[in-house]
């Protein structure tokens, strides 16, 4: 039984003028980011680096429509090292880039993951605290044909190298803080509770939880001490990215994607709008479980066990029901078939056994 891995190298370098002279960036390789983190940053170095800018391709979360755009801008073009600099959306288009060779369209990835071969040494530098992509071999997808988001999911998607900045950590807008760091929460407590969980992936989720909530408990009471907790929130989302790398996730992302795929909902911001209602499905179903180790671990940092992080997740962003997003009654049973099935290789990865109907009954307890 495979017990553990952590496949890329991990660097920390306080500045990017330090990672770019490190590994001396240049005219062969080629940066994919966000102009708004470019230009006040990157673009001070110098590197001279071949550039792609997401947002010209397409807002909000990757979907086959913006990589395809991406890929065929790219065609013909020749780089030796790609480095994603970004959040979610910047990793997952890199990590897809870096196996696509002359393919233009991502759908056919899907179609052949088994065929997957890495075209180019793959440097991650997150610049949000939740993803925790830099460590895994996922890039998650959404297919507008089949109206939901995907996983792919291949060894050759691993980066070789990432990379811990916290300098553009300290600089985040205060909504893509909250909803970033509460994935990489997510990320530690779906991890800690799947059944692939070893002692090895509990440890890395144990830490990433203590020092989320620690900082949590910080923010709450002043917002300005975002950039004084920088470097552990940076720390967390990456021990959180290496537990689910390892142990998985379960149905919190897996409800999140239909969701979060048909309206347009960020990532962190969907897990969120399920993540203390499935644990309170686990522990209805399996007081006894998993779940009550869950809870002691939560009452040791703070009072209440999940009732206890819910008042302390309120306090650090708003949880508006689906409705307020555009979901109405029609998309309750749309959506739990979709996830039943699109998304078994999280569901296999669930606290208790879950079924189609289960899962309807907390999208309609979600939805108002």
């Amino acid at each position: 039984m495979k017990l553990f891995q952590v496949v890329p190298e991990i660097h920390r370098f306080e500045k990017f003028r330090d990672f770019a002279e490190a590994f001396s960036l240049g005219a062969e390789d080629l940066i994919i980011t966000n102009r708004y983190i470019y230009e006040p940053v990157i673009s001070e170095c110098g590197c001279g680096c071949m550039t792609l800018f997401q947002e010209e391709y397409g807002s909000s979360e990757p979907s086959d429509v913006m990589i395809n755009g991406m890929l065929r801008a790219l065609s013909g073009k020749k780089f030796r090292r790609i480095i994603a600099v970004g959040g979610g959306t910047v990793i997952d288009i890199a990590k897809v880039i870096a196996v696509a060779g002359e393919e233009t369209d991502v759908n056919r990835l899907f179609e052949n993951v088994s065929g997957l071969k890495r075209n180019a040494e793959l440097f991650i530098v997150p610049t949000t605290c939740g993803t925790g992509s830099e460590v895994t071999d996922i890039s998650i997808v959404n297919r507008t044909a089949l109206g939901t988001k995907q996983g792919l999911v291949s060894r050759e998607l691993f980066a070789s190298h990432a990379v811990l900045i916290p300098e553009f950590i300290a600089t985040l807008p205060y909504k893509a803080f909250a909803a970033s760091t509460t994935d990489a929460l997510i990320h530690a407590v779906e991890s800690y509770l799947s059944p692939l969980a070893t002692g090895y992936t509990e440890m890395f989720s144990e830490k990433a939880m203590s020092l989320i909530i620690r900082g949590y408990k910080r923010v709450a009471e002043d917002k300005g001490s975002i950039a004084e907790c920088a470097g552990d929130f940076l720390t967390a989302s990456n021990y959180a990215g290496i537990a689910f790398g390892n142990a998985g996730c379960g149905t919190v992302h897996a409800m999140s994607y239909a969701f979060g795929g048909k309206y347009h909902v960020a990532h962190g911001e969907s897990n969120y709008q399920f993540f203390i209602p499935v644990l309170r499905f686990y522990k209805s179903k399996s007081p006894d479980g998993k779940i009550k180790r869950l809870e002691e671990l939560l009452c040791s940092e703070l009072d209440g066990g999940i009732k206890g992080l819910e008042e302390l997740l309120g306090r650090i962003m708003d949880r508006k029901p689906m409705s307020a997003y555009g979901a109405t009654e029609a998309d309750v049973a749309d959506f739990a078939e979709s996830t039943v099935k699109n998304q078994q290789r999280l569901l296999g990865r669930s606290c208790v056994p879950i079924c189609e109907e289960d899962i309807r009954g907390i999208y309609a307890a979600c939805l108002r």
